[in-house]
Formats: C-alpha cells, sequence, structure tokens
C-alpha cells in the first residue's frame, strides 16, 4: 500500500497518508478534515473520548486489547467516513514493531552480578585459588593410584605362614615326641 488519499470534506483537497504515517495521526486528520471534533466522534461511535485519545495518540501501551482496539479502529474510521483498512494496517504494523523490539529485548542476555563472579582485579586470585585446589586434588589422586599401582600382591604362598626347612621339621617332630610334652 503506498498510500491513500482522504477526501477533505468539501475542501477539494486531498491528504495523502503513507505506510509510514502513525494510525492515530491517520485517523485524527481524518476526523479533522470531516471537521468533527472529537466529543461527536465518541458520541456515534460509543467509544469513550479518552479512550479515543489515546487511539489518536498512538501509544500502543496505554491502549486496551487488541481486539478492541481493531474494533475502535473500525468505527472511528467509519464514523469520519474514511475506509478502515489503511489505519488497521498500520496498527497491525505497530504491533510488529511492538512484537520486534519485544523479541530484540528478550534475546539480550541478563546476567545477574551475584552469580557472573567478580569482574575486574579480584578475578585473578579466585582462578588461581581454584587452579591450585584443582592441583592439589589431582595430586592426591595420582598418589593413592600409585601406591596401589606399585603395591605387589604377595605370590601364592608366600607371606602366608613361615616356610619350614627339612632340619626344623625333624626338630619339631623331636619336641613333639618328647615324653614331658602334652598335646593339646
Amino acid at each position: 500500500m503506498a498510500g491513500m488519499s482522504i477526501d477533505r470534506g468539501g475542501a477539494g483537497g486531498q491528504l495523502d497518508f503513507t505506510e509510514r504515517d502513525n494510525f492515530g495521526l491517520w485517523l485524527r486528520h481524518a476526523r479533522e478534515d470531516r471537521g468533527a471534533s472529537l466529543g461527536e466522534v465518541s458520541a456515534s461511535t460509543k467509544v469513550p473520548q479518552s479512550t479515543l485519545t489515546m487511539l489518536e495518540s498512538g501509544k500502543l501501551d496505554h491502549l486496551p486489547a487488541e481486539v478492541f482496539v481493531r474494533g475502535f479502529i473500525r468505527s472511528y474510521a467509519r464514523a469520519v467516513g474514511a475506509d478502515d483498512t489503511q489505519p488497521l494496517h498500520l496498527y497491525e504494523r505497530a504491533l510488529e514493531a511492538r512484537r520486534d523490539a519485544e523479541r530484540a529485548q528478550s534475546k539480550t542476555p541478563v546476567i545477574d552480578p551475584v552469580f557472573s563472579g567478580p569482574m575486574g582485579e579480584d578475578e585473578a586470585p579466585r582462578s588461581t585459588l581454584g587452579l591450585a585446589v584443582f592441583v592439589i586434588i589431582l595430586l592426591l589422586i595420582a598418589t593413592i593410584t600409585l601406591s596401589l599401582l606399585l603395591r605387589r600382591p604377595p605370590q601364592s604362598g608366600e607371606g602366608l605362614s613361615k616356610r619350614t626347612t627339612p632340619a626344623t621339621k625333624t626338630q619339631t617332630l623331636a619336641a613333639l615326641s618328647r615324653p614331658g610334652h602334652q598335646r593339646r
């Protein structure tokens, strides 16, 4: 839509509105071109004058829900004898621009300073402390692992009982066969 012409109501001239205009300005110019007051439009549309003032200002934050605003724009345009497609299109573009701005703002990361940690000079000592703790834990793990790996398990039967030599066996048998030795 490149533009729209509105009859100036008897003046014979025409006023062009392009898509870059605000929907509120479009409605106000249409009302002024017809020579109607805001009170007259309010009476014919049954929309409160304060709502029509907010509508003409074009500020989306102060307007009611979108479905109501679309109805108000249609009623307003019909009351001033204009087609409602252009102001509705401008309203939709304003809504899209607001949604795009909200999306862009929501994509901006917000970092809480409490969770982000210290900034600047304080950051270096904190990172070196973390590194020192990491190195100490790593050394402890390495020491425990090496001590477990370097400990050799005893070979089969070794270390479980004393090894007796044949001479010792005979001495043991002789001691057991002595008359004063009691068996338990």
